[in-house]
């Protein structure tokens, strides 16, 4: 993958399909540019990237360091690094001089954003709909549709790939009994990846129950703790853990990730 490829034949096989492109297969796909004897491409059928947008809290940081970013770790002479980012944006010096070593939600976005809008081989608004072995050529058959601006279907396609790569994130978890009142009109349960397409009713209604003991139920409830007006102050933390558990962050812990 690489802003020159090789010329590629319809029914030839590709070395490598993703499909989704969520920070993992992103991440692959800044890896891959540079090797230009590679045939890559990847597949998304959102519009374009984004990374949890329900919660891009503001002052809501990564859990790890900025160097843990798409590429560097892999290969710190990348284009694609977070360091390159700040540098096409002219705030490298600013960063530098603020001593922060874990960045905001909200920063990780946009460099991610800017990554998948200058990366070669993204497809975004192609949504695959089916996925075959084709054991006489001994290849992947692709099937994909190509939306248009509305998210309609404007074209069908498949490709041939030798290696197909998963990257579809995870499905939001709603317990059991709570799945019948999500898409209930006016009961207001809602996933927390949805948090800020509802933050100002929630801020507003008389009483609010946080259900889930992880990072992000840890995120809502601070943000609403902080910015509940006066009078609206009821708010609950439910979760069924016995207690809050911190992330494992130490030297020691970090070691098993250590290639």
């Amino acid at each position: 993958m690489n802003p020159h490829p090789p010329h590629h034949e319809p029914d030839a096989p590709r070395d490598l399909v993703g499909i989704g492109i969520g920070p993992f297969n992103l991440s692959l796909a800044a890896l891959a540019q540079p090797l230009t004897a590679l045939d890559a491409v990847f597949y998304e059928q959102r519009p374009a990237f984004g990374w949890h947008p329900g919660l891009l809290i503001e002052g809501a940081t990564i859990q790890v360091p900025f160097l843990a970013d798409l590429v560097t770790l892999a290969d710190p002479a990348s284009h694609w690094t977070f360091l390159n980012y700040l540098k096409t944006r002219e705030r490298l010096f600013p960063f530098y001089f603020a001593e922060r070593f874990h960045i905001q939600r909200a920063e990780y976005d946009a460099y991610c954003r800017w990554v998948a809008e200058n990366l070669p081989g993204l497809h975004f608004h192609h949504q695959v709909d089916a996925v075959r072995f084709n054991p006489e050529r001994d290849v992947f058959e692709v099937d994909f549709t190509q939306l248009d601006s509305d998210g309609e279907a404007e074209a069908l396609g498949r490709t041939y790939t030798k290696n197909i790569v998963l990257g579809i994130g995870t499905e939001p978890h709603v317990p059991e009994p709570l799945k019948p009142l999500v898409e209930t009109p006016g009961v207001p349960v809602i996933h927390a990846t949805d948090y800020l397409a509802h933050r100002q009713t929630l801020l507003a209604a008389d009483h609010i129950t946080v259900v889930g003991s992880g990072q992000s139920g840890a995120e809502v409830f601070l943000d609403l703790l902080r910015n509940r007006p006066t009078g609206h102050e009821g708010l609950h933390w439910l979760g069924r853990t016995e207690a809050f558990a911190p992330m494992e962050y130490s030297k020691l812990g970090l070691e098993h990730f250590t290639p």
